[in-house]
């Protein structure tokens, strides 16, 4: 799909040409392993195949740089943990790509806000060096695209960071619609409402404090509980549910904590009680009971010995269709 913000360009054909031609970086050392220029690059130039401009670059404190406000990474990847693999490669071969930034105005406390590089902001300022930055003039709409570019082929940015990001820039109107959004970051209308309505759960409080690394909720489960959050009387169950998991304190993952959420309508489900005889062939009968909460016994009183299969099958249908 093409971004209207990028005079048309197609942004999967960027990041494929990236892939494909797998241009160095301008911090290249002789000898050392040439990485491929981010396909936010590109988008940056516009040009095919971009020279970068070094007079662009700045090494800065990274004290000095805050991350922009609608930045799609959670706090939770902000360990060294998490970061080691980035820490370890800077630390070897220093930093390879530059992160991009804008510059600040009138803020006593930072010089530049990151549109996208704050994993490598965390490992410069934790082994003391300084940042490499791109400096760009851009406003907040190219500013998402370009970080959404950055982010698109990377395995550790989740799509639920993405959904709380898109949520993020929809509500403070970065983009005018959902359609617009859409359209912009190539990505179908569809998708972009599904990962709305999944970020839309953790607009709930209780729900949201049951995660707490939030990038981890799978979006598909996310999207399916929010469905049934929109159904009536539904909404009163999955919160209760929801406030006894919190109780309960015990730890979870994410998937296992929405399929909880989600069968707590199942579990609450109030059944009319039942206590009724069926005919087992003409010589026996069974006692069926359903209780208030869903559980079916049957009983025979008489036992089965002697009782062809098929009746006792014929007794089981009429029993299933009549407690549906």
């Amino acid at each position: 799909m093409a971004s209207k913000l990028f005079g048309g360009a197609n942004l999967s054909d960027i990041a494929r040409s990236v892939k494909e031609r797998g241009e160095p970086s301008p911090f290249d050392k002789p000898g050392s392993v040439r990485p491929v220029v981010p396909a936010a690059e590109l988008a940056l130039t516009g040009r095919v195949a971009p020279e970068l401009e070094r007079e662009n670059i700045f090494a800065v404190d990274p004290k000095r740089v805050r991350p922009w406000k609608y930045h799609n990474r959670t706090e939770a990847w902000y360990t060294r943990e998490r970061c080691q693999d980035l820490v370890d490669s800077i630390a070897k071969d220093g930093q390879q790509e530059p992160a991009v930034a804008r510059r600040l105005k009138g803020d006593p406390n930072f010089d530049y806000e990151l549109i996208y590089g704050m994993r490598r902001r965390f490992a410069c300022e934790l082994l003391g060096k300084k940042l490499k930055l791109r400096v760009v003039e851009t406003d907040d709409a190219h500013a998402a695209v370009l970080m959404h570019i950055e982010n698109a082929d990377r395995q550790d940015i989740t799509p639920m960071e993405r959904a709380l990001s898109f949520q993020t820039q929809i509500e403070a109107k970065v983009f005018a619609t959902q359609d617009a959004l859409a359209e912009a970051i190539g990505l179908s209308k569809g998708q972009v409402a599904k990962m709305l309505k999944a970020a839309a759960v953790l607009k709930h409080a209780t729900l949201a404090g049951l995660f707490a690394d939030k990038s981890a909720i799978p979006v598909i489960q996310a999207y399916n509980l929010a469905m049934l959050l929109e159904r009536p009387g539904a909404k009163e169950v999955i919160l209760q549910a929801a406030k006894n998991l919190a109780r309960d304190g015990e730890g979870r993952a994410p998937a296992e904590v929405i399929r909880t959420l989600i069968g707590s309508l199942d579990r609450s489900k109030k059944f009319q009680p039942v206590q009724k005889q069926y005919n087992v062939g003409t010589a026996r009968r069974v006692t069926v009971t359903r209780n208030a909460r869903g559980k079916v016994t049957l009983a025979f009183p008489q036992g089965l010995q002697g009782v062809e299969r098929a009746e006792v099958i014929k007794a089981v249908e009429e029993i299933l269709k009549d407690l549906g």
